[in-house]
């Protein structure tokens, strides 16, 4: 195994080429790794019902598969982007009655095109899902499935990158351990969302990034083709790192500046009709926080959940210490990684309304690329205190100690903590059986609900949309809530832990009629599978059950 760690001739930009070949050790080690990767990313991966985040993705791949296009309206339910401080409150009143009203609102807003095809997010998210729903059928595995996968690939891809580029097989082994070990990582990526997606296109972007400045044959041309489809998967977090990427490009090729602007130039050229359709420069997030708070809380998710910023810190040291001796392909690649989570902590609050730990996750591989070169940089040849370190990173927070003042205040403080509150929670979410409001919810609608009876609910209305046939009104917008026409819903599910809804309508239309209330089992708590450590603070085994009602004939 000694062999297999030794380090790169410093001299040569080809590291790749020269590493020392994999040992049977080797190949074992990484077989473990990927085997429980893909533990934790498919187990009971169908037991908890999609939420509200994931719901979106799904009913907008089934929309896809039917007509082409991820549709917000199909008719009977809309879909809106649920950022209710963005919602025109004094307004309210004269979109609830009718469906046109809410769906002239949401154009005018910029949310849709016209003809209600949804530009919220780029289409890549739901051309994934959409395939996978049209093999495997209308289910909670085929949504979540490809994103699963995406992530188990990416874990295999890190540990090559790392190989390639530094020729040291325990410092692959510890990134793609350390990748796993990060349960945040793991539960964001068995969401029906892009978040895996962004997270593997960040990984082959920094390798097609490799070989075009290698000069590889078709670099330039690999490069274009997988950031551009990163942009159709995530066109938010694409942007710092092509910053990152392109900036070193013009320094590192003063003498052949014109490739990397020759580069650029058609990679702009490719992006620029979506750039346009998406409306991007014309966007605007309505802000939940000051800009300082932002930046706080994304360096805190950072720091806690992607890598410490003691790591990165002692990344810069090692860096600035062994550029002389350190190969150049692996000083290129740790560079810009550190580069990229810097770029990438003021670029999140400056356009993000909030700094959810989504916004930053997809980062996770690059943390673990950190963590795994200091470790075996700082530590020396001694393997073992370097999986101990490692052991220590992924159980603990210690390092994250020194920013617990930046933390939002729902967030446990990690100064007195012994180990990870995430990995409880992740644990006991994969693999034992929990409450699940949605699954509740829909599971007796489909029992006492006719496919025509419509359902007023308050929120998680995608998830309601996505497994039941009927016409759903309500949600953040609060759709047709107030729509009679064509009679009065037939059930209503109000959860009375939502406060950001507009509560005024949906009281208005309750009181026309009468209800019978039946209690479920499910827990009345905001949301139902959110991965984003704010989803997890109601308790769901004391929370108060779930009523629906249910209107009386007359």
């Amino acid at each position: 195994m000694r062999s297999a760690i030794a380090s790169p001739p410093a001299s040569s930009d080809a590291s790749h080429s020269r590493a020392v070949p994999a040992t049977t050790r080797e190949w074992i080690g990484l077989a473990i790794i990927l085997i429980v990767a893909a533990v934790l990313l498919f187990w009971r991966l169908g037991a908890v019902y999609l939420w509200q985040d994931e719901a979106n993705t799904a009913v907008l791949a089934v929309r896809m598969l039917k007509t082409g296009k991820p549709l917000a309206y199909d008719g009977v339910n809309l879909l809106t982007n649920d950022n209710f401080s963005a919602e025109d409150k004094a307004g309210i009143a004269s979109r609830t009655t009718t469906a046109q009203a809410e769906i002239d609102y949401v154009v005018a807003r910029g949310d849709v095109k016209p003809d209600t095809s949804w530009i919220f997010h780029p289409w890549g998210q739901f051309v994934a899902a959409a395939a996978s729903i049209r093999v495997l059928g209308q289910t909670t595995v085929a949504a979540r499935l490809p994103f699963a996968l995406a992530a188990l690939i990416t874990v295999m891809l890190l540990y090559q990158l790392v190989r390639r580029s530094t020729g040291h097989a325990q410092m692959a082994l510890l990134a793609a351990a350390l990748l796993v070990a990060n349960a945040e990582w793991i539960l964001h990526s068995r969401q029906a969302r892009y978040y895996a997606l962004s997270g593997l296109f960040l990984v082959l972007t920094l390798a097609a990034y490799e070989r075009w400045h290698r000069q590889a044959r078709g670099g330039a041309a690999g490069f274009v083709a997988t950031a551009w489809l990163w942009f159709q998967v995530d066109y938010g977090t694409v942007w710092p790192v092509l910053a990152v990427l392109f900036l070193h490009a013009l320094i590192t090729r003063r003498r052949q500046i014109w490739e990397p602007i020759a580069t650029g130039l058609v990679l702009a050229a490719a992006m620029a009709p979506f750039v346009v359709y998406y409306g991007l420069w014309t966007r605007f997030s309505v802000q939940l926080e000051s800009w300082g708070d932002r930046f706080q809380h994304s360096v805190y998710n950072i720091d806690l959940y992607v890598v410490p910023l003691i790591a990165l810190i002692a990344a810069v040291f090692l860096l600035v210490r062994g550029r002389a001796s350190l190969a150049p392909a692996e000083r290129r690649l740790v560079g810009l990684a550190v580069a990229i989570l810097i770029a990438l902590s003021f670029w999140v609050p400056s356009v993000a309304p909030m700094a959810f730990v989504r916004y930053v996750v997809m980062a996770a591989p690059l943390g673990g690329l950190i963590l795994a070169w200091v470790l075996v940089r700082g530590l020396g040849r001694r393997p073992l205190a370097r999986w101990a370190g490692a052991a220590i990173v992924a159980a603990t927070p210690w390092l994250s100690v020194p920013l617990d003042g930046w933390a939002p205040t729902e967030r446990p403080s990690t100064a007195v903590a012994l180990v990870r509150s995430e990995w409880p929670t992740a644990l006991r979410e994969i693999f034992l059986t929990r409450p699940d409001p949605n699954r509740a919810v829909v599971d007796w609608l489909r029992q006492n609900a006719a496919p025509t009876d419509e359902i007023l609910v308050n929120y998680e209305d995608a998830p309601l949309i996505y497994y039941l046939p009927n016409p759903i009104r309500g949600g953040v917008a609060a759709f047709r809530a107030e729509d009679d026409s064509h009679g009065p819903p037939r059930f209503a599910v109000l959860r009375r832990s939502v406060g950001f809804v507009h509560w005024p309508v949906f009281y208005r239309e309750v009181a026309r009629y009468q209800w019978d209330q039946i209690s479920l089992a499910g827990p009345d708590v905001m949301w139902g599978n959110n991965p984003d450590p704010n989803g997890k603070i109601e308790n769901m085994d004391t929370a108060n059950k779930l009523v629906i009602g249910r209107r009386r004939e007359r």
